[in-house]
């Protein structure tokens, strides 16, 4: 493929300023390749993820704006510098972090852990999948299987890693049953990855949608914490709601590990029952390459059942934000660029 003009622009959903309910759908210069590493990605899907809603509500982390928000993206290589030219043509997404390189994290490959990020794609430092097209480090790309739609992978590729990551640090305590609070997609997701590994898993869930979505796979939900079974050894907490985690805490076995797949600003927790039941308290932040690309081959091979995707075009990014805040999407949340969009029902 030629270069790209330096006049070339593309459509994005751009924020303006934070906080904002509302994207900007415009016109904006489309990447070009910088570096001999650098890798352009025609973006033909990205998840929204709730991170997005919290980022731009103002409740997270604060990009300097204007800023291109979307951390799921996948698409095609369609430019590259000269060290990343195997890469043209294929079927892409991406990890999220870039480290500042020297740092114990960023030696052992764990760039996500930096204690001086550099950026996050799509939520800090680095435009991201909202847009026709997207520039990362050819570092940063994962293959997507041909037989994965866009949409599916999209759903894979932060919540994917983070069900993955948090599965796999349960799992390393060898559970007989686990609680997970929370079924949108990365609840759908740890549940799935339980069943597979054949330990017991029951979900809550308040959204009636979502939980019927996973009550239709035959999955053990509930409406409330409540009502769950307890106690557990391990509790996956993929809600980002303060209230929750108290009963949560309660559910717990002695022993028991409580992982926070979302997180929240818990204005009061009574740590006597963490004392009293030497329960561990971990932390997830999204998941490690090996995460993103274990979870990615288990979709492939269809040994996970993904969560129902809905789509909205790039042009309707804001009706789409709309419908997560209204709780009206049972599953995933996809945005599509106009121009795929365009190619995909011609």
């Amino acid at each position: 493929m030629g270069a790209t003009p330096a006049t070339a622009t593309m459509q994005a959903a751009v924020a303006t300023s934070i906080p904002s309910e509302r994207l900007a759908v415009t016109r904006v210069p489309r990447p070009v390749p910088e570096t001999d590493q650098d890798v352009v990605l025609r973006v033909h899907a990205c998840g929204i993820c709730g991170t997005d809603l919290h980022v731009l509500a103002g409740h997270s982390y604060r990009p300097e704006t204007p800023f291109v928000l979307g951390h799921e993206p996948v698409g095609v290589v369609v430019e590259a510098g000269a060290g990343a030219r195997e890469w043209l043509g294929r079927r892409a997404t991406i990890t999220l972090f870039t480290g500042e390189g020297s740092c114990a994290a960023c030696r052992a490959g764990d760039e996500r852990l930096c204690p001086d990020l550099v950026s996050i794609t799509g939520v800090l430092g680095v435009w991201g999948g909202y847009a026709d097209y997207l520039r990362v480090r050819a570092g940063q790309l994962v293959e997507v299987p041909q037989s994965l739609s866009w949409e599916d992978a999209s759903s894979l590729v932060d919540g994917g890693a983070t069900a993955a990551n948090s599965v796999r640090v349960a799992l390393g305590r060898d559970p007989r049953r686990v609680l997970v609070l929370g079924a949108g997609p990365i609840g759908h997701l740890c549940a799935e990855l339980l069943r597979v590994h054949g330990v017991p898993v029951q979900a809550v869930e308040p959204n009636p949608l979502r939980r019927q979505a996973l009550r239709d796979l035959g999955h053990d939900v509930v409406a409330s914490v409540e009502e769950a079974a307890a106690p557990v050894d391990a509790v996956i907490d993929c809600t980002g709601v303060p209230a929750v985690m108290a009963p949560g805490l309660d559910a717990l076995n002695p022993h028991g590990t409580y992982l926070l797949a979302g997180y929240a600003r818990v204005p009061e927790v009574d740590f006597a029952v963490v004392a009293r039941k030497e329960a561990d308290i971990r932390g997830i932040r999204s998941g490690r390459r090996e995460d993103l690309e274990s979870i990615i081959a288990l979709a492939a091979a269809e040994k996970i059942r993904l969560p129902q995707t809905a789509r909205w075009r790039l042009s309707q990014a804001n009706d789409a934000l709309d419908a997560l805040r209204a709780q009206r999407v049972p599953g995933k949340a996809v945005i599509v660029p106009d121009s795929v969009w365009k190619d995909e029902v011609a």
